[in-house]
């Protein structure tokens, strides 16, 4: 281990006492010697005055020469580093050139650096996000305004003159609403994302049970429709503790952006399986799949690829993040499996609880 900076200033202010005595000592039996062969009885002062000024200017610059380099000069790139990241620049390093205190405290120092470069910009692509909602949303919700308004004009004006068209019309406008109400209820859902008050109450259930409860309404209403909703039976029965409520909204989330971008003849597939400490629940599409690209950012605020976030139906880039944030406050994973061409699979775990207890509400 390398001596550190206190040791070094103790050893040259040490050696600024020392060393003069010791020459002192040493100049005394020189001229002690010189008395005894000379028979002279002078001593030699400027002798012994040479030595002493000697040792104070040897110890001066060895202390000198650790102060600078290794406090002075480092001090100096901090304060340098400083005023960069006062200026805004944070595309920079700072160098350590030892390992002694002032090394591990520039290590820090570029450490904290490292920190709010990240922090910045980690910011700076949130505020981008927001703004690009912003102006996202300001969009969506303009087209189907639009589209409503124009249909109940003609509703008006009376162009749907027969049952069919009126119809028609009516459908429309049941669709458009149905996109306001989706984004409308993303926006909540962030606003509660936002504040940190997503709340759950988690009370203790069967997994089977629970994912009967959550896939009976989707078989109902699936069950005519132009989508093979396929159900994987029977389904492992465990105890979990979960929101059954939050947990619909996660189904809806995956169900949705099966049935909405997976194509035509869409194949939705619902499975589940122990695991052992936890369930595993998965949704399946067979449909286009996902670019390898999109994959990492699906589950990330206001992400919108093409699969998964399309303005086509209207979603604000939030669904799925809201979906994490949920599995994620259960103690559970989710993530997605998919490759284009290949189909679509959002899968989500819950952890099994060891025991059966009383409810646990958060």
């Amino acid at each position: 281990m390398k001596p550190g900076i206190r040791f070094k200033l103790i050893a040259s202010l040490t050696g600024i006492v020392i060393v003069p005595v010791v020459l002192m000592v040493i100049s005394g039996v020189r001229v002690k010697y010189t008395v005894l062969i000379d028979g002279a009885n002078r001593v030699n002062f400027m002798f012994v005055l040479g030595f002493l000024a000697l040792a104070f200017v040897l110890c001066a610059l060895i202390l000198a020469r650790v102060i600078a380099r290794r406090i002075l000069l480092p001090l100096k790139e901090l304060n340098a580093a400083a005023e960069q990241i006062m200026n805004g620049n944070l595309d920079f390093e700072v160098q350590n050139r030892s390992h002694d205190e002032m090394g591990r405290f520039s290590s820090a120092f570029d450490a904290m650096r490292i920190r709010l470069k990240e922090s910045l910009d980690q910011q700076a692509a949130y505020e981008r996000s927001r703004n690009e909602l912003i102006a996202s949303i300001s969009h969506d919700l303009r087209t189907p305004i639009t589209s409503i308004r124009g249909y109940v004009e003609g509703l008006q004006d009376g162009i749907a003159r027969d049952e069919k068209r009126m119809d028609k019309y009516l459908a429309v406008i049941r669709n458009k609403t149905d996109q306001l109400d989706r984004m409308i209820e993303d926006l909540f859902q962030f606003a509660q994302l936002e504040s940190g008050h997503l709340a759950m109450d988690l009370r203790e259930m069967d997994s089977r049970e629970l994912l009967e409860t959550s896939v009976a309404p989707f078989e109902v209403e699936l069950q005519n429709g132009s989508v093979l909703f396929t159900v994987v039976r029977p389904f492992p029965s465990a105890p979990v503790a979960v929101d059954a409520g939050r947990m619909m909204q996660v189904f809806e989330n995956m169900i949705e952006n099966a049935k909405h971008y997976a194509g035509n003849g869409t194949e939705i597939t619902i499975s589940a399986t122990d695991e052992g400490e936890r369930i595993r629940i998965a949704v399946k599409d067979n449909g286009m799949g996902i670019s390898p690209e999109d994959i990492p950012y699906l589950f990330e605020r206001f992400y919108r690829g093409e699969k998964s976030r399309s303005r086509t139906y209207g979603g604000a880039g939030l669904g799925l993040a809201i979906c994490k944030q949920i599995v994620e406050a259960h103690g559970g994973h989710i993530g997605v499996l998919s490759s284009p061409g290949t189909g679509t699979e959002f899968y989500f775990t819950l952890p099994v609880i060891e025991a059966r207890g009383g409810a646990a509400d958060t």
